[in-house]
């Protein structure tokens, strides 16, 4: 048996990531912006392959947060439908997932950043 508070904590939780997630997108957003800015009239084969690098993870990144909102929304829909069915394990396999995720896209930006700054 689920308590309320548990209930209300693991739906919070849930919005929080979601909301996370929506400012990770963000910043992939600006992120490619700034890849397509700085690459602008480069001609170097070696820079290029790197920004074509940082394109296609941009790219799957994107695709990574859409899945994973998608998969917290579903999950939040079920434990409001249901919210005395044990939703823990599912909860916490997403939050491994979101945890994950939240962690490549902290690498990304940052290997990203260095490259744009040597």
């Amino acid at each position: 048996m689920v308590t309320t508070t548990e209930h209300q904590s693991l739906l919070t939780e849930c919005e929080q990531w979601r909301d996370n997630l929506r400012r990770y997108r963000e910043d992939l957003n600006q992120l490619r912006n700034q890849l397509y800015t700085e690459a602008a009239g480069k001609t170097d084969h070696d820079y290029l392959k790197e920004v074509e690098h940082y394109h296609n993870q941009f790219h799957i990144q994107s695709i990574n947060i859409h899945d994973l909102k998608h998969a917290i929304k579903h999950h939040t829909s079920d434990a409001q439908h249901h919210p005395n069915f044990g939703h823990k394990i599912p909860h916490h396999n997403l939050e491994l997932q979101y945890k994950a995720l939240t962690s490549d896209l902290d690498q990304l930006k940052s290997d990203f950043l260095n490259f744009i700054h040597s």
